[in-house]
């Protein structure tokens, strides 16, 4: 059971018993009656609970309309954005929610609870005709105009305009409110994507309590497009009118407080003539763990190296008395060689090669024009990894773990089939010191992770994610590989992927 699955089998008899409430109000009529006490008494409540752990702060309440039909659009950080909006919007708001929602648990009743629309992603003209008439009874709906969290579902963060800072703006807030003939607030939200990032929920991959960081709630002045009412918009007129609502939502945002900071305008990366690509394999592992990489990058006309580090490409007892420091020395004699050829060079580290590359990036800036790791090692997935240090001094060697899901590969394994239990303690201190060093990292970031990975554990890519301090990051989730992504199941995705990131240093000719 996933852990999604989990939560919701927890939240399973709060979800009856609200639900069981909910009905009955609406057998007996009551509902309506009761979303506006229920709605008033919640905002309390959370501007109470918001005051106190996050600072709220509300700005520009004065330029919110005190009646009539109105269209708030706001940024989309977290899941706290709804309920930072409800506790400092001077009215009576109500969400156009995703008829997803219609499933999840307790979040469905409580919708029903608030007077909430549901509207279907993708085009909704039933649940469009609903909304408008909403607005023209003078109520007040939200929108969130990127239709989405950055990060929350297939969407990255590193996909946003360069201008904006934010998703590019989906077109259904101008057309609700040109439709209702209603004006729109845009909202600025800081803070809440670094207090409670998608990656704790919905996506529960860092398990822990929302952050106590400050958040604020800018209101900006309305956008009217009264000289558009009344009219069929063409898709031009759309996708400007969008751009104009974005960039106002944009000019309210503090993007320096996002999960991942941005300045805006975001500026795109350096490209160099000549770039080069250093490729490190991980403990235990052959050059063929990395080579597949060459053809693409033959094809590209890219300079490369991929040297054998310390103690590999013989028999797994030349790993005996073999430390970190040798694996990077090798790896940096390698770098220095390349960087004497071109501009600047990409360094792609697979597991214990991609600490490596963590570690030239820090050191050698001026030298890497970017990093791109493969299931970096620095967080192991076996519970006892940290009893290592005893075992080594109990045994010299011990079986090297399953890291292929491809069971047609594990025949030609040419991985060492054991490991120096020395050598592994070495890697272990090595990447409890490379977590320690992450901010120190500056060069921009593209880490590629599997969830199916038996060896290191898939929090060890949210991690560097977020603690490096790269102005670009990326993230990308594999599915089915195992720990040797670039041999495994989705490999030649992996090289695409990766090849992707290393295009983007390269200049056009």
């Amino acid at each position: 059971m996933n852990r999604e699955k989990m939560v919701f089998a927890m939240l399973r008899p709060a979800d009856l018993a609200l639900g069981s409430a909910v009905q009955a109000l609406k057998v007996t009529g009551m509902l309506e009656r009761v979303t506006d006490p229920v709605y008033g008494a919640t905002k309390r409540a959370l501007a109470a609970v918001y005051g106190k752990n996050n600072q709220l702060r509300a700005e520009g309440l004065d330029q919110v309309p005190a009646d009539g039909g109105l269209l708030f659009a706001s940024n989309h950080q977290s899941w706290n954005d709804v309920q930072v909006i409800g506790a400092t919007a001077p009215r009576r708001v109500r969400f156009l929610a995703k008829t997803e929602f219609e499933h999840w648990p307790v979040l469905r009743h409580l919708i029903a609870l608030t007077d909430s629309p549901f509207i279907r992603r993708g085009g909704d003209v039933a649940g469009m005709e609903r909304a408008v008439q909403s607005l023209r009874e003078g109520k007040a709906l939200v929108i969130f105009p990127e239709g989405t969290i950055p990060g929350e579902e297939d969407i990255m963060r590193h996909e946003v305009e360069p201008d904006t800072g934010l998703l590019r703006g989906h077109t259904g807030a101008v057309r609700l409110a040109v439709e209702a003939g209603v004006p729109i607030v845009p909202i600025g939200v800081s803070g809440t994507g670094a207090s409670f990032p998608p990656e704790v929920y919905p996506r529960l991959e860092l398990l822990h309590a929302p952050r106590p960081l400050p958040v604020v709630v800018r209101y900006g002045k309305p956008l009217t497009f009264e000289q558009y009412h009344g009219r069929e918009l063409s898709r031009e007129e759309l996708r400007d009118l969008t751009k104009q609502v974005m960039l106002a939502i944009s000019s309210l945002v503090d993007h320096a407080r996002n999960y991942v900071p941005l300045q805006v305008p975001v500026e795109p990366l350096p490209r160099v003539e000549r770039l080069g690509v250093l490729a490190l394999h991980g403990f235990t592992s052959s050059l063929r763990t990395v080579d597949g990489l060459a053809p693409s990058l033959e094809r590209a006309g890219l300079s490369y190296r991929m040297p054998v580090l310390r103690g590999h490409g013989t028999d797994y007892h030349a790993l005996a008395g073999v430390t970190a420091r040798d694996w990077y020395d090798d790896a940096e004699a390698a770098l220095l060689e390349l960087a004497g050829e071109v501009d600047q060079v990409v360094v792609v580290g697979l597991s214990m090669g991609g600490l490596v590359a963590i570690d030239l990036g820090i050191r050698h800036p001026d030298k890497i024009a970017g990093i791109v790791t493969w299931a970096a090692a620095l967080r192991f997935k076996d519970p006892l990894a940290g009893l290592s240090p005893l075992l080594a001094r109990l045994v010299k060697d011990w079986p090297s773990p399953e890291s292929f899901n491809d069971k047609a590969l594990k025949p030609h394994c040419t991985n060492y089939p054991r490991f120096a239990t020395d050598a592994f303690v070495s890697l272990l201190n090595y990447a409890r010191e490379t977590e320690l060093r992450l901010k120190q990292l500056q060069v921009p970031i593209c880490i590629l992770q599997s969830k199916a990975d038996q060896v290191v554990d898939p929090v060890a890519a949210n991690v560097i994610y977020r603690d490096v301090s790269s102005r670009h990051r990326e993230i990308h989730w594999f599915e089915r590989s195992g720990h040797e992504m670039g041999q495994d199941l989705e490999a030649e995705a992996v090289f695409a992927r990766t090849m992707q990131f290393i295009e983007k240093f390269v200049s056009h000719r």
